[in-house]
């Protein structure tokens, strides 16, 4: 039998961040497939960024074995509210600097989406 998905729950500071980072980066050679890794380094951190701003707790990633040799990233957390996306021509110049991150997601990431919990949710990609 064939793994097809692991995951790890980190704490929801900035030391994570390169936790998750080498865990998706083992992931996948455990799951078997050969995605990009710079961008799904860049594309779990901006999640796990937000994650971590929110300061809800625990941080919950998956990976899963997709289709076609893919990969999806899921991060959950226990933040109530959604995550928005804005665009280039939203962004204003007093944004903060990640107010663009689920713009980069959006334009790099196969596909991706928000699953709502009470509380939390939990914002996934695939590449």
């Amino acid at each position: 039998m064939s793994v097809v998905q692991l995951s790890i729950t980190v704490t929801d500071d900035l030391s994570s961040l390169g936790v998750v980072r080498r865990f998706l980066h083992a992931a996948s050679g455990i799951l078997g497939v050969t995605p990009d890794l710079d961008t799904v380094d860049l594309l779990s951190t901006e999640l796990m960024s937000n994650a971590v701003r929110l300061g809800c707790g625990e941080v919950l990633v998956v990976v899963r074995r997709g289709i076609e040799g893919s990969i999806r990233v899921e991060v959950r957390d226990h933040g109530y509210g959604l995550p928005e996306l804005t665009t280039d021509a939203d962004a204003g110049a007093d944004d903060p600097p990640h107010a663009l991150g689920l713009t980069i997601v959006d334009r790099l990431a196969r596909d991706w989406g928000v699953d709502q919990y009470l509380p939390g949710k939990t914002v996934w990609f695939e590449v």
